[in-house]
């Protein structure tokens, strides 16, 4: 029996982000994956990283790879709606290409472009250049047990024939939606379906030469029944992502012209594309029952699926594998106690159910009906009317579609057993506004105290105490109680007017994951208590 320090079920991009952050803090795995390698078929996927995926992509020294893969920095992002390329302009949402955007307030990076096909290779090299990572190709899942003392996946070698069973004191399953470690662990998913949905990847060259519309990165397509199709640049140059809606009801592949619908869109028969692959999926809001069962935490789709409306399936996974790397890691290193592996469910479980019903707005918005619709067609006065209404009521309705920095940065872990919390009101929780705060459970606020230089940068591979003024407070105590019990602390003293003013008290405590775990202007009367509820050794509220 071969034996790792955790198995990670799964090489797709969840669970090759959990595999490289784990080799970041210096820990070993090995990941099973059932296909014979990363991004061998050009897929029609994921294509947006949100700015808190590129700032974790930054620790691990991978943001700029993603921002200088080859995306235009001059492409309009626009959002279009219209009835076909050749047909009525119905509304327009600009959104600033990457070269005209700024930062967005309290970020250290901003939202990128990258297919998932440039993007999980990318990763996969990453992972092997660590040296940590035993990446098992051919690696198909067959079961998995579990025991007080570790977990024991069986895997077939698909090469071979050979079973193989490995042995690891945890795992992470990260193997999609139809998760059979999920299944095989016995955990319930309660999804809604919303549409059996068709997507196929278009190669077509220098599309606006081919249509009187403004250049955008994505075309929604309305017709007498709503929206039935989009399209959406992959690449900035060529390769575009189309989409039919679809229905409540499976797709007959057999008797779909996929062709004929693709130049149903684009308004003429004339222009020349091709078709490079196109596959059915199922588009759904899920969520798994628990995140946990004993030894073995899901992550990504796994875990919860989402509608792409928005763009926040992948970038929730990447946040799962951020989460579960800096717990499994203390655990590992033997100063975590029990409580993490509950508390992982606990934080990322809201996360998801938030994100997923945000995205499940925006189709619903997207498949909404009204009298006007029936008018989109239709030329002259009422048309013009109607498409009108239907322009702005979509551009009012989306907005949250295409701004949606508060999904990405602003979520908080409320309740959490290992956050201790300071009785404060929470800040807004807009999907469009990002809000920094220093209140217990969020992502501690960004600061720039040097150019290129954020408080952010402080923190990653251990707790972080910050002091804020020009005389520091007595820490002590809480140096003591970390110290005994083997927890990584750092202590930062920051005499900076405006990070002093975001945090708020005298001393903060945040996590190895960014997440602020404790705050005040003088310590509990038990540090030790403190310490251990962060670090799921205690029930929180002790402190």
């Amino acid at each position: 029996m071969d034996e790792t320090p955790v198995i990670i079920i799964g090489g797709g991009p969840v669970g090759l982000a959990t595999a490289l952050d784990l080799a970041w803090r210096g820990r070993r795995s090995t990941v099973l994956e059932q296909d014979p390698g990363t991004g061998l078929v050009m897929l029609a996927k994921a294509g947006t990283l949100n700015e808190r995926t590129l700032e974790i992509l930054r620790r691990w020294g991978m943001a700029d790879a993603v921002a200088n893969y080859g995306f235009p920095d001059d492409f309009p992002r626009d959002n279009i709606y219209c009835t076909s390329l050749n047909g009525f302009l119905i509304g327009r949402d600009p959104v600033p290409s990457t070269r005209d955007r700024k930062l967005p307030e309290g970020c250290t990076e901003m939202l990128r472009k990258c297919p998932q096909f440039v993007f999980d290779p990318m990763l996969a090299k990453a992972v092997l250049d660590t040296g940590l990572v035993d990446l098992r190709y051919n690696a198909r899942f067959d079961d998995i047990a579990q025991d007080a003392e570790g977990v024991t996946v069986t895997y077939t070698d698909r090469t071979s024939g050979r079973r193989v069973a490995l042995r690891a004191p945890y795992a992470v399953a990260c193997d999609g939606s139809a998760s059979r470690a999920r299944e095989s662990l016995g955990i319930a998913f309660d999804g809604l379906l919303l549409s059996y949905s068709v997507s196929a990847m278009v190669k077509v060259g220098k599309l606006s030469d081919h249509h009187p519309l403004p250049e955008g990165e994505r075309y929604m397509f309305i017709g007498e029944q709503g929206t039935w199709a989009n399209l959406s640049s992959v690449d900035g140059k060529e390769l575009w992502r189309f989409t039919l809606i679809g229905s409540d009801h499976r797709v007959d592949l057999e008797k779909l012209d996929m062709t004929a619908e693709i130049r149903r869109a684009f308004g003429r028969e004339d222009i020349p594309f091709e078709v490079l692959r196109y596959m059915p999926w199922r588009r759904s809001q899920g969520v798994a029952r628990t995140f946990r069962a004993g030894r073995v935490l899901l992550a990504g789709d796994s875990a919860h699926t989402t509608s792409p409306t928005g763009g926040h399936g992948l970038n929730t996974g990447l946040g799962d594998s951020w989460g579960a790397g800096w717990m499994l890691d203390a655990l590992l290193g033997g100063w975590g106690g029990p409580g993490l592996l509950e508390a992982y469910g606990a934080e990322r479980k809201p996360v998801a159910i938030r994100n997923s019903s945000t995205s499940t707005r925006n189709f619903n918005v997207w498949t909404g009906s009204s009298e006007d619709w029936a008018l989109v067609m239709q030329a002259g006065a009422a048309g013009d009317a109607a498409r009108a209404r239907v322009g702005a009521h979509l551009s009012a309705s989306l907005y949250q579609e295409w701004h949606s920095l508060g999904v990405g940065m602003g979520y908080r872990y409320e309740g959490s057993p290992i956050i201790v919390a300071d009785g404060t009101p929470a800040t807004p929780d807009d999907p469009s506004v990002y809000i920094q705060t220093a209140r217990p459970g969020h992502r501690a606020p960004h600061v720039w105290l040097a150019p290129g230089r954020s408080t952010i940068d402080l923190f990653g591979k251990s707790f972080v105490l910050l002091r804020f003024g020009a005389t520091p407070a007595d820490s002590g105590p809480l140096e003591a109680a970390a110290s005994a019990c083997g927890m990584p602390l750092q202590v930062v003293d920051i005499d900076h007017p405006e990070a002093k003013r975001l945090y708020e008290r005298r001393m903060v405590l945040v996590r190895p994951d960014d997440h602020v775990a404790w705050r005040g202007d003088t310590l509990p009367a038990d540090a030790q208590a403190l310490i251990d509820t962060v670090r799921g050794a205690r029930q929180a509220g002790a402190a």
